[in-house]
């Protein structure tokens, strides 16, 4: 047992690791070697009698408040349940899964009779929110789910499990409203990545048209630029009309996109379970990749430039086939 953050019953300092302690025999209260010599007998010799041991002060870690009712692990400082709305205020926190509750008005104390919690609640309470790590939640548990998510289990998991009751239902996702592609593509999931990044280029494409015609006159090709002058209302109106099917598109995805991310989640954990892949893949293969963003957004100015390319080949295609044929 260490000793170290304990305090000697003597002269009440604190014990550091380079203390020399000796502890009594028979109640094992620990004690500086020369505070017990200069008493030679143990500061807490009343114990002995009564058959009581010392027992430690300090509790390493963090310390909870388990709720008898729902096992959440709430913090220290919690007065009720935040997930059920117990009243714990008289719930005595404790670092190490022993809850003890006061029993009546003179201060005595009985164990309340609940199973001690696994190590994860105690240790990680973020990590399963005081759900069953165990919970079916639709071909993977609570805790593969919670290990391939990684980042903001907070958010997710509550919506995977009302997913998972109530089947296909909106919830709001303002990442996907805003990026939706970057959203898609930091969780890995590539082929959302890549349908919404072209649809979202090509919506707005008339629109950049507009904005290149403008900045860069100069610069583009003079059929290029005949043309898009000529075309200037025509082009407007396709660009309203893709901003418009653009901002409805992003609707869909905000209030679907955790949805989809479900999906994607199980999805993925059956297939790494089905190759018999070990647990460490379920972790490494989910979780968030930043490094995705960049690529997308390379992505994105790839198809941008694709565009323009046809674009200009098409304009020049049609005006060649013009001057030759004398349309």
């Amino acid at each position: 047992m260490g000793y170290v953050g304990e305090k000697c019953p003597v002269c009440n300092k604190i014990f550091t690791p380079d203390d020399d302690i000796v502890v009594c025999p028979d109640c094992g209260t620990p004690h500086h070697r020369d505070c017990y010599t200069s008493t030679m007998t143990c500061a807490n010799a009343g114990f002995h009698a009564e058959g009581r041991k010392w027992e430690k002060a300090t509790v390493s870690g963090p310390r909870y408040r388990i709720c008898p009712v729902c096992r959440f692990s709430n913090s220290e400082k919690d007065e009720s349940c935040q997930r059920c709305g117990t009243d714990l205020r008289a719930v005595r926190a404790s670092g190490d899964g022993g809850q003890r509750q006061t029993g009546d008005r003179s201060g005595s104390q009985w164990n309340e009779g609940f199973p001690i919690p696994d190590a994860d609640e105690l240790i990680d309470p973020i990590n399963y929110l005081g759900y069953d790590q165990n919970e079916d939640m639709g071909g993977a548990t609570m805790r593969e789910v919670s290990d391939f998510v990684g980042p903001n289990t907070i958010y997710y998991l509550p919506k995977f499990k009302r997913l998972k009751e109530d089947g296909v239902r909106p919830s709001f996702n303002i990442l996907g409203l805003i990026f939706p592609s970057l959203f898609f593509a930091n969780r890995r999931m590539w082929g959302w990545a890549i349908i919404t990044v072209v649809v979202g280029t090509l919506l707005g494409f008339p629109s950049d048209l507009l904005i290149y015609l403008k900045e860069y006159a100069e610069e583009i090709p003079a059929e290029l630029a005949n043309f898009l002058s000529d075309n200037t209302k025509t082009i407007r109106l396709l660009g309203d009309i893709g901003l418009a099917l653009n901002l409805s598109a992003r609707a869909l995805i905000c209030f679907f996109s955790n949805w989809l991310y479900y999906r994607f989640t199980m999805r993925s954990i059956k297939k790494i379970k089905m190759r018999r892949g070990p647990a460490s893949q379920i972790k490494s293969s989910g979780g968030i990749k930043p490094l995705n963003v960049i690529f997308i957004m390379l992505i994105r100015y790839g198809v941008t430039l694709i565009a323009f390319a046809a674009l200009f080949f098409c304009v020049e295609f049609v005006f060649t086939f013009r001057e030759v044929y004398k349309v």
